[in-house]
């Protein structure tokens, strides 16, 4: 049984984990994976049945980027951390994001709403194959996301090494969408064999494009930067020094929020392209 001092400091703990699964997105077996234990052995802890191990704390004050001492002391580093103090508690869009499952959902409706526009727009291939250069990264995103949760994130012990892994892809995603953008023509000369003139003619939609892609990318190169900035005492930086930047999280806790917003502008914006393209075109038979 725990001490009236230890059970305080386990609902703090139980608070806490709240907090982790509202703000980061992480589950109880998140948790107790980075904790090397079990759900039982945690439920333990926090219904007071034994004690907490002094590695077990250690590894949660370093899972939620504080000191032990915050943590036992209740401290105001941990005041971030608590789901009362959540700024954004309650929107619709911390419900579909706030875990790695809502975010595969979320994609996965961005990859199906770029489908049936692809479709869509069959008798515009200009049209068609802008939406297509949307269309593969979005599917790898969500290939991706899949894979990291159920092949790479269980092997690996360090949230800072899943951060990089899942920053770096989609970083690289974005960059694959500067490049299918700024090649799209060569790419449909390939892909309709050079029969198709429609693909040479200038598409509106694809200046606004480009520029929300440079954001979809600029969002996860400062996100991928933060990450090393938070953790530089993992990369040999004196402590002392790197513990300025623990509380650097704005990307990280946002990036969900911060991507959602291009993604659902770049379908829009791809839309519309097309229905500009259509309106027009439909001007000029009526003109002939």
């Amino acid at each position: 049984m725990q001490t009236p001092e230890e059970y305080e400091v386990s609902q703090r703990i139980g608070l806490l984990i709240k907090g982790l699964k509202h703000k980061r997105g992480m589950s109880r077996e998140d948790i107790c994976r980075h904790l090397g234990i079990g759900m039982r052995t945690l439920d333990n802890y926090l219904n007071g049945v034994s004690s907490f191990k002094l590695g077990t704390l250690m590894k949660f004050a370093d899972l939620c980027r504080v000191k032990l001492a915050d943590i036992l002391d209740d401290t105001e580093a941990l005041s971030r951390l608590y789901p009362d103090n959540m700024k954004d508690k309650g929107s619709i869009l911390t419900l579909i994001l706030g875990s790695a499952f809502g975010v595969i959902i979320f994609e996965s409706i961005l990859f199906i709403l770029l489908l049936v526009l692809f479709f869509y727009s069959y008798k515009d291939k200009n049209s068609q194959l802008l939406t297509l250069c949307f269309a593969v990264p979005y599917f790898l995103a969500v290939v991706a996301i899949y894979m990291l949760r159920i092949a790479i994130f269980p092997v690996v012990e360090s949230y800072f090494i899943e951060n990089i892994f899942a920053f770096s892809i989609q970083f690289s995603l974005s960059l694959l969408l500067l490049f299918l953008l700024k090649h799209r023509i060569e790419i449909a000369i390939i892909l309709t064999r050079g029969k198709s003139a429609s693909v040479f003619e200038k598409n509106y939609a694809e200046g606004p494009l480009y520029f929300l892609a440079i954001v979809l990318a600029f969002v996860d190169f400062l996100a991928l930067m933060e990450n090393f900035l938070r953790n530089l005492d993992r990369m040999g930086i004196n402590e002392e020094t790197a513990k300025v930047f623990w509380e650097v999280t704005f990307f990280y806790d946002y990036f969900a929020y911060l991507k959602s917003v291009p993604m659902l502008l770049c379908v829009a914006v791809l839309y519309i392209g097309y229905i500009a393209r259509n309106q027009v075109s439909r001007s000029a038979e009526h003109v002939e």
